[in-house]
């Protein structure tokens, strides 16, 4: 098969399933050829040992076991837990402008972001549980002092996995902060989630750039590829790479094939399909509400296709077909992280079905959401309502004390509203709604941990 025209039909989506079959037969060298990627192009080398600096040295214990136990207890007395979750926004600015994001109304405002000192002062208040932070924006690498607010996280809390989402717009900026976290923080688990919507052509039109050359696509696919370089090269056994896609309107035609590609081609380390949502931040959006999309008393296009997606990476996890697992401190860990996003999007095809929910929405109770500016809560739909906004508080008005405010009496008036305001109709948020719900239900815990010994038997044999 001629690998020209191999090329343009990865560019328009064109392909047949046997070109993806015949692609994925390629050895590792020609698949890459195919796929555009040269990473000689890059400068990729770590820094010197002496511009990295000395390891963080810390005895603090980083097992998610202890955090969540504790959590589960305060939960039956009617005590509010410390956050062992966080989604923290570092910036609202992006070199993109993606018409599904869910930012659509402040994106690239300006806005007085928080530095590095204001967030230390910040984390060191957020109580002894912290385990694990998702990092978000906007662009996250367009924040100066991303590298440092990391290393600050990993030496004063407990944090052992840390998640980035980019849209990998500059190759070497993400594998330069991989380089100094792997040497600097030495415990920590690191995994970058690269946003991709789709094959090349139609990703680089819906990520909107100044640039008009600009190739989106492409870097997206050096850098999955160099940081799975990295992690071979360099030892980085606890760094990950995912691929998230969001399920949209506008690309659920192709949503298929791409999965294919993705699962026998591209092969990350897992992949995310997230479901586009109308959040109360795109008032300029297309996309009706759920209510107004269950009115019509059927299924939306791309909601078919998000269910149908789902339920086969389900199955094909299941039968090891599709590899879906983290690479954590023991096997088992890693089968169980996968086996919760997998219970996450399970829930998110029941809120789809308008179907008896598997467990209620937690957020406010040991997930919290710190903004770009200081502004705390149980989620972003919460805090950055722009008619009722239900934030807990500004941590820069409270001397950066976020349990002060975390259990303060605004707190818990807002918390009593979780999973039942108008705005959580619908929600299929799975950092802030799903992930805290599933770690607080013993029931989901226990179906988490037999999927995930499911996945780690089918990954073995």
């Amino acid at each position: 098969m001629p690998l020209t025209s191999t090329t343009d039909k990865i560019a328009t989506g064109e392909l047949t399933l046997e070109d993806i079959e015949w692609l994925s037969q390629l050895l590792e060298e020609e698949r890459r050829h195919v796929l555009g990627v040269d990473l000689t192009r890059y400068d990729f080398s770590p820094p010197s040992l002496e511009a990295l600096g000395s390891p963080i040295v810390t005895k603090t214990p980083r097992s998610l076991l202890l955090p969540v136990a504790k959590g589960l207890v305060k939960q039956s007395l009617g005590i509010t837990p410390d956050p062992v979750m966080l989604t923290h926004i570092l910036t609202t600015r992006c070199n993109y402008s993606c018409g599904f994001c869910s930012f659509a109304d402040s994106l690239n405002q300006k806005t007085d972001e928080m530095g590095l000192d204001e967030i230390e002062l910040t984390y060191s208040s957020m109580g002894s549980a912290l385990n694990t932070i998702v990092y978000s924006g906007g662009e996250t690498t367009l924040h100066p002092q991303i590298v440092e607010i990391i290393e600050a996280a990993y030496r004063i809390t407990r944090v052992k996995s840390v998640y980035i989402i980019s849209n990998a717009w500059k190759p070497e900026r993400l594998l330069e902060i991989t380089h100094t976290l792997m040497h600097r923080c030495p415990e920590l688990h690191l995994t970058w989630s690269l946003s991709i919507e789709g094959f090349k052509d139609y990703n680089n039109s819906v990520r909107h750039t100044k640039a008009q050359k600009w190739d989106a696509w492409q870097n997206t696919i050096d850098t999955l590829f160099a940081l799975k370089d990295a992690r071979q090269e360099y030892g980085y056994h606890q760094l990950d790479v995912q691929l998230c896609t969001v399920c949209t309107p506008d690309n659920e035609a192709q949503m298929t094939l791409w999965y294919a590609f993705v699962k026998d081609v591209l092969k990350p380390d897992k992949w995310n399909l997230n479901l586009m949502r109308r959040s109360v931040q795109m008032s300029e959006s297309a996309l009706p509400d759920f209510l107004e999309r269950r009115s019509s008393k059927r299924l939306q296009a791309f909601e078919e296709m998000y269910i149908n997606i789902t339920s086969q990476v389900l199955q094909d996890a299941k039968a090891g077909d599709l590899d879906f697992t983290y690479h954590t401190g023991t096997p088992l860990e890693g089968a169980m992280k996968s086996a919760v996003d997998l219970i996450s999007q399970r829930e998110n095809r029941n809120t789809l079905f308008d179907a008896p929910k598997q467990f209620k929405c937690k957020a406010g109770t040991i997930g919290a959401y710190l903004s770009a500016t200081g502004e705390i809560g149980g989620c972003e739909e919460f805090v950055h309502h722009p008619q009722n906004p239900k934030g807990y508080g500004n941590v820069r008005e409270h001397n950066y004390d976020f349990l002060a405010l975390w259990k303060g009496k605004q707190a818990k008036r807002f918390r009593q509203l979780t999973g039942c305001s108008t705005e959580c109709v619908g929600c299929t948020l799975e950092s802030q709604r799903n992930y805290p719900a599933i770690l607080l239900s013993p029931k989901t815990l226990v179906q988490a941990y037999k999927l995930g010994v499911t996945l780690l038997e089918a990954q073995t044999h």
